[in-house]
Parts: C-alpha cells; sequence; structure tokens
C-alpha cells in the first residue's frame, strides 16, 4: 500500500521500495568499480600502437548492447513479472561477470581473448539495459504516483553514496587485488542484489499476469516496440528531453566518463592508485545533487531542471579540459555529477509523470538509449583522438556540447516550461 506522506523519507516507510533501493545501490557501486576496471586492464595489457582504440572499443560495445537489447527490455518490462525479470537479469550478470574475471585472470590478451572478452561486455550491457527500465519502470508501482519523485531521487542519493566510495577504492583494489580479483568481488555485489529483489513482495497486475500466459513472439515483441516508439514521438515534451540527453551525452559522456580514466592517467598524470581519489568528485557532486532532489522531491518544474542539470553538465565539461591539473579534474568532475544527476532524476520523473503505466517500461527503455548512444560515440571520438590527440580534441567537444545546449533549449521552449502535477488525494 502506498504511504500518503509527502516527506522526502516518506518512501522509506514502504518495505518493498526498502528491498529495491539497496539493490539499486549495490549496482551503483559495482557500475564504476568494473567499468574503471575493464579500461585499465585493457591500457595495460593491450598493444601500444592500438591501446585507446580497443579502450574506446570497450564504450562501443557496451553501446552496442544498450541498442540490441534496449527496447526489447522496455517491452519485457511491460510484459511480464518485474521483480522475476530483474531476479533473472541480475542471475545472468553472475555468470557474464564471472566469465570476464576469469579472462582477466588467465590473461587471455591475444585476439580471441580480446574478442571473447568484448563479446562478454556487450552481453553484459545488454543484460543492464534490460534491467534498467525495468527498475525504472517498476518503481511508481511500488510507491504510487505521489510518491514516486521522492522515490527516484532516494535512489540517486543511495547510489551516489555508494559511487564515490566504489570510485575511491577502484584503484585501491585493483593494486592489492589485481584486475580480475578487483572485478569478481563484484559477484558478490549481484548475489546479494538477487536476494534483496528476492525479498520484496511486490505483485505485478492483473493485466500483466494474463499477459504471461499468452504466447510472446518476435512478431509481438514488434508491434510493443512499434507502439512504444510511436507514443515517444507523439508527445513532444518526452521526444525532446530523449533528443536533448542523447545529443548531450553523445559529445559530453565519451570525453569524461568512457575515456576519462585515459585523459586523467596519461594527460593529467595521475597514478592509478590516486585516481579513484581525483574522480570521485563526480560521485560527491552527483551526492549533493541527489540529497537536493530528495529534499525538494515535490518541486514541479521539472522542465527547468533539466534545463539547469544540461547546462552545468556542458560547462562543467569545459572545466574538466580546461588545463591538465588534479583540480581541474576534481571541480569539473563535480559539475558533471551533479548536472548529470539532476538530468537524469528530474527526466525520469517527468517522464513517468507523463507516460501512461503500461507504457513506462517501453518508453523508460528509449529515454535509455541516451547512454548507449554515449558508449557508441566513444570509438569515433577515440578515432579522432588517435589522430589530433587528446589534448587539441577534447576542447573542441566541449565547446560544441555548450553551443548544441543552448540551441536546443532556445528552440524548444516547451522543454524548459515542463512541470508536473501533484496528485489530489
Amino acid at each position: 500500500m502506498t504511504d500518503l506522506a509527502t516527506g522526502a523519507l516518506a518512501p522509506l516507510h514502504n518495505r518493498d521500495f526498502r528491498f529495491l533501493l539497496a539493490g539499486f545501490a549495490i549496482g551503483q557501486m559495482l557500475m564504476p568499480l568494473q567499468f574503471i576496471t575493464q579500461i585499465l586492464w585493457v591500457q595495460s595489457t593491450a598493444p601500444s600502437n592500438i591501446w585507446l582504440i580497443l579502450v574506446a572499443f570497450i564504450a562501443t560495445s557496451r553501446g552496442l548492447g544498450g541498442l540490441a537489447f534496449g527496447l526489447y527490455g522496455g517491452a519485457l518490462a511491460d510484459r511480464f513479472n518485474r521483480k522475476h525479470l530483474l531476479q533473472l537479469i541480475l542471475g545472468l550478470q553472475v555468470l557474464t561477470t564471472s566469465a570476464i574475471a576469469g579472462f582477466m585472470y588467465l590473461d587471455l590478451n591475444g585476439l580471441l581473448g580480446f574478442a571473447a572478452f568484448f563479446i562478454l561486455t556487450f552481453l553484459s550491457s545488454g543484460l543492464q539495459s534490460i534491467d534498467a527500465p525495468t527498475r525504472l519502470a517498476i518503481v511508481p508501482d511500488v510507491l504510487g504516483q505521489r510518491l514516486t519523485p521522492s522515490g527516484i531521487s532516494l535512489n540517486q542519493v543511495s547510489g551516489q553514496i555508494a559511487m564515490p566510495v566504489a570510485i575511491m577504492v577502484t584503484g585501491i583494489m585493483i593494486d592489492q587485488l589485481g584486475f580480475s580479483g578487483a572485478y569478481g568481488t563484484t559477484v558478490i555485489g549481484y548475489l546479494l542484489a538477487m536476494f534483496l529483489i528476492g525479498m520484496m513482495r511486490y505483485a505485478p497486475s492483473a493485466q500483466v499476469q494474463s499477459q504471461q500466459s499468452q504466447p510472446y513472439g518476435f512478431a509481438q515483441i514488434k508491434t510493443d516496440i512499434s507502439v512504444g516508439l510511436q507514443y515517444a514521438r507523439k508527445e513532444p515534451v518526452i521526444l525532446w528531453v530523449i533528443i536533448l540527453l542523447i545529443l548531450l551525452m553523445s559529445l559530453g559522456y565519451p570525453a569524461t566518463a568512457s575515456l576519462g580514466p585515459t585523459w586523467v592517467t596519461t594527460e593529467v598524470g595521475v597514478a592509478i592508485p590516486r585516481m579513484g581519489f581525483v574522480m570521485m568528485f563526480w560521485g560527491i557532486g552527483s551526492f549533493i545533487a541527489a540529497l537536493m532532489l530528495a529534499r525538494f522531491a515535490n518541486f514541479v518544474h521539472r522542465g527547468a531542471l533539466i534545463a539547469f542539470g544540461a547546462l552545468l553538465f556542458s560547462l562543467s565539461f569545459v572545466i574538466f579540459v580546461l588545463g591538465k591539473t588534479e583540480l581541474n579534474i576534481m571541480i569539473g568532475n563535480f559539475g558533471l555529477g551533479a548536472g548529470m544527476t539532476t538530468m537524469m532524476v528530474s527526466s525520469t520523473i517527468l517522464i513517468q509523470h507523463i507516460a501512461p503505466s503500461d507504457m513506462r517500461g517501453r518508453i523508460m527503455s528509449i529515454f535509455q538509449l541516451n547512454m548507449a548512444f554515449a558508449q557508441l560515440m566513444t570509438m569515433p571520438i577515440a578515432l579522432l583522438a588517435q589522430w589530433l590527440g587528446l589534448a587539441a580534441l577534447f576542447p573542441i567537444l566541449s565547446y560544441l556540447t555548450v553551443a548544441m545546449v543552448i540551441l536546443v533549449l532556445l528552440r524548444q521552449p516547451q522543454l524548459v516550461q515542463a512541470k508536473i502535477q501533484q496528485p489530489s488525494d
């Protein structure tokens, strides 16, 4: 039953939400640990003439996985029991994570070794692209529309408590346990998350229960995805939120996140054990932004917050690459984290407010495509960087990102003006 209180901490009175929240925090801790470990493993084992391209291909593999499975994942989230779907995906993540850690332990870095590594990374990202929209779509089911803004904000608070810790200790874990040991520890997190989701008493709607016994083949999947795409296209606010984030993340994310560890360790010259401390300011910025969003969860002008977050992210990108000093990295990362969290939380709340329950999984999967595009763009940006150099390319990308954000916000005022309405009961 949904708690009718509206305070920032009101969702914590809901038992199912507490388990969901703990599982989300674990996921937020695992993602940076895995991603940074993968980058540094490839960077340290690949041939010197192609290592940057192979580092970029990690993100490309993730992006392809997101595109291949993302829309399908949203359709599954609208068709089947979301709790059971989350448990299945987490179980499969245990298998792919164990396999990747095994490749690192065996030091299989030849042609076949790297090929298998990237295939597993592709599959792991595909599973994550099913997990993310399902996890977002289940929040209003558990809390109801009244508490969903607070719940989404608390999700981010819990995640941003976990993420800086994970980033900070990643370098230390790699130094002490090796690449395979650091990566392999994330299996424990997936198992714990499976247990927490299993403790939920969540039951799907009668409509979903009736659908589970019906055949669900490729034709029905295609129809469900098509219906979701048509709905998103006809809702101008949803459409332009998605377009803004795809453009912003495609230009800004590859340089600051996918290739961020490479920039920090090669251009700025930060040692691996210290890298986590420098990069954790992204998580600190995200944490502070998430706290503010939770404190003011009933703020209705979500479009204005999306615009603010987009501008903060793009301007922080400029600071990140402005000078090759640790201070620039820390200040830039702080703003990047705060801006991205403000954008993502406010966009999620606004889209979930507009989209109906039976469409929510598909719309959230379309929304999540911004990350797939961001990761796919890492490869062309890395190729350009191989030619021009990171120091020459990244400032150009930062200025282009700022210009693009300003242009979209000026041309689409309905996005900035969008707001949610609080339920009356």
